[in-house]
């Protein structure tokens, strides 16, 4: 996984700028954000899964897609969520099976999946970046 993924989901001047204001985009632009392959971005989304707010936005969008006999579409609050589970692998131990110890602080701290978490996370960090300009 990128180590500065947040930078490229919030930065305005990334050539992902439109999700910035939101704009839904693919799942291949998703996983070049945080620099992970497709096996271990549906690994992550089962665990996003078990997020309530993670779940409607993927149904909606798929019914919207449907609708449209398109691909489904991402938003990048689901970016994001599939980037702070895979900062939970990252600090889990190796050797051992990692998705129960995942799904277990999930089932704890579902708090800091919300789209509220999301959009206080992404305006410190566009403060930060005022900051320093």
């Amino acid at each position: 996984m990128k180590e500065g993924w947040r930078s490229e989901l919030f930065q305005s001047n990334s050539p992902y700028a439109p999700k910035q204001l939101g704009f839904p985009m693919s799942t291949a632009c998703g996983r070049r954000i945080l620099g992970i392959c497709h096996q271990t971005w549906k690994r992550w989304e089962e665990l996003a899964l078990t997020i309530p707010e993670y779940e409607l936005q993927l149904l909606k969008l798929n019914k919207m897609a449907s609708k449209k006999g398109a691909a489904a579409p991402i938003v990048p609050y689901q970016v994001w969520v599939i980037g702070k589970i895979g900062e939970i692998y990252q600090l889990l131990p190796d050797g051992l099976p990692k998705k129960w110890m995942a799904e277990e602080y999930l089932n704890a701290k579902k708090d800091e999946f919300t789209r509220i978490a999301y959009q206080q996370e992404q305006e410190r960090y566009s403060s930060m970046a005022l900051e320093k300009a």
